[in-house]
């Protein structure tokens, strides 16, 4: 079962960035470290914010989390209030 906060139309954007409390490897840093966009499909373009920025796209907000989300140091925050008020 996903993880993902929020339902996902066939026309609507999700902006989201990502927020982390400690920065376990040293690269990222602490705050907002990455932006990005949650298509309708539910892939997702990120990029992070970090001294030597890069932009990745990923197969689902869960795979984002998976990678990065260094057991709960990372979490997502929606922009958009329209996604919020959509959670699931």
């Amino acid at each position: 079962m996903s993880a993902t906060p929020y339902a996902l139309t066939d026309t609507v954007l999700v902006r989201f960035h990502l927020d982390r409390s400690e920065d376990l490897t040293g690269v990222s840093g602490t705050g907002t470290v990455a932006g990005g966009v949650i298509f309708p499909d539910g892939t997702v373009a990120m990029r992070w914010f970090t001294g030597t920025s890069s932009t990745a796209i990923y197969d689902s907000i869960d795979d984002v989390l998976e990678i990065h989300g260094h057991n709960g140091a990372t979490v997502v925050t929606l922009i958009d209030a329209a996604a919020r008020g959509r959670a699931s």
